[in-house]
């Protein structure tokens, strides 16, 4: 991604994105698209599609970009873990951002769509300090194997990402989630992580149809099938139900769990994952989940659902034995100071909001989307 240098007022120089990435919800998007325009015609067509609650473009898409890393994406894959970066980085807010140009137009209700704003309009200016510091950890790091050609043909060719990446911020994210695979989850296939989306994301976008899956299967082996069809069923499970809680409260009977019954996202069919498998998709969860952390002052921010989900996920892997990617994480060394965050009304919401009501919210609203396309959530775990 490109950046602009500006001044700020005081000695320190910082670099800002010129392109908006949001970093705090199920899907990255850009503020605004085409030179800057409001891209109203999306909007339009999100705000019909929300009413049958299953959406899907029918432009055909343009090629998609490779992604870049960000100074906070390589910070986490040269560590192999999350920073918080207080002191190091200003999080901006944007002005006049639309939440109804991103696939977040779809969220209803004052409350909900006022605390969401205030996690995806913000903007990141990082201190040449900073910038200097992370690309020399990031040197040595050995550039991962590119992508298979006909995987990028059919994302391309076959299936519609153009309302997740409008500015490329989308492929940047996948890019991010297969890099770190690459580097610091050597065991199993990174491939999962780039295709993690394409059967559904969490607002009910699909950039593949169902009729569609055939084809994938031809793409990647049946192993990375199973995990990238389980992606999304995974996502809305750990964000939207009681599942950590349940495995938290059974944590000395893990070790017994052979596996996990579900329904799969884009078309509510009957999806099981055996126990290895099951704990595979929980490492590919929480490695995921590190792309939506807060990008500093995480004492201040634990209502954040990404947050939640990812320190309860992150002890019951450490816990178990069960911790198969390196993802380096102790909250402790997290700053509680919310200097350097932007005030907003979202902002000054979710600072007087009980926690669990933030997180009831989260819940409730994954539980909409899914309602909507008729997906069901429950789920059952098996035990020996």
């Amino acid at each position: 991604m490109s950046s602009i240098i500006v001044s700020s007022s005081d000695p320190i120089t910082y670099i800002v994105p010129a392109a908006l990435v949001s970093v705090a919800g199920l899907v990255y998007t850009a503020g605004k698209a085409d030179g800057g325009q409001k891209p109203s015609a999306k909007a339009r067509q999100q705000r019909t599609n929300k009413k049958k609650g299953l959406s899907h473009k029918s432009d055909p898409p343009s090629r998609l970009p490779l992604g870049s890393l960000d100074i906070r994406r390589k910070c986490q894959i040269a560590l192999g873990g999350p920073t918080d970066h207080s002191g190091e980085v200003i999080v901006s807010a944007v002005p006049g951002f639309d939440l109804d140009s991103t696939i977040f137009g779809s969220v209803t209700g004052l409350l909900p769509r006022t605390v969401q704003k205030s996690k995806v309009a913000i903007e990141l200016f990082w201190s040449d300090a900073a910038i200097s510091r992370v690309e020399m950890l990031y040197a040595p790091v050995p550039p991962p194997p590119s992508y298979k050609s006909q995987i990028l043909d059919f994302m391309n060719d076959e299936c519609d990402f153009a309302i997740e990446h409008a500015d490329g911020s989308f492929m940047d994210h996948l890019k991010f989630c297969h890099d770190y695979a690459v580097h610091n989850y050597k065991d199993v296939s990174p491939v999962p992580m780039l295709l993690h989306s394409i059967m559904g994301v969490g607002t009910n976008f699909f950039p593949m149809k169902i009729q569609q899956v055939g084809r994938l299967k031809e793409l990647v082996t049946p192993q990375e099938f199973s995990h990238i069809e389980a992606f999304p069923s995974f996502l809305r499970l750990v964000l939207g139900t009681d599942l950590l809680e349940v495995m938290k409260a059974k944590k000395n009977e893990l070790h017994k769990l052979k596996g996990l019954n579900c329904n799969r996202v884009i078309d509510n069919s009957p999806l099981s994952l055996n126990g290895e498998d099951f704990w595979t998709q929980m490492n590919y969860q929480l490695l995921h989940m590190l792309d939506f952390l807060p990008a500093a002052s995480w004492l201040s921010q634990l209502d954040d659902g990404f947050m939640w989900a990812f320190i309860q996920l992150h002890e019951i892997l450490t816990d178990s034995g069960r911790m198969a990617c390196k993802v380096e994480f102790v909250l402790s060394s997290g700053e509680c100071t919310p200097d350097g965050m932007p005030l907003t009304v979202g902002s000054i919401l979710r600072g007087v909001i009980p926690d669990f009501i933030i997180k009831k919210l989260a819940q409730k609203a994954i539980g909409k989307f899914s309602k909507a396309i008729n997906h069901d959530l429950t789920y059952e775990l098996i035990w020996e």
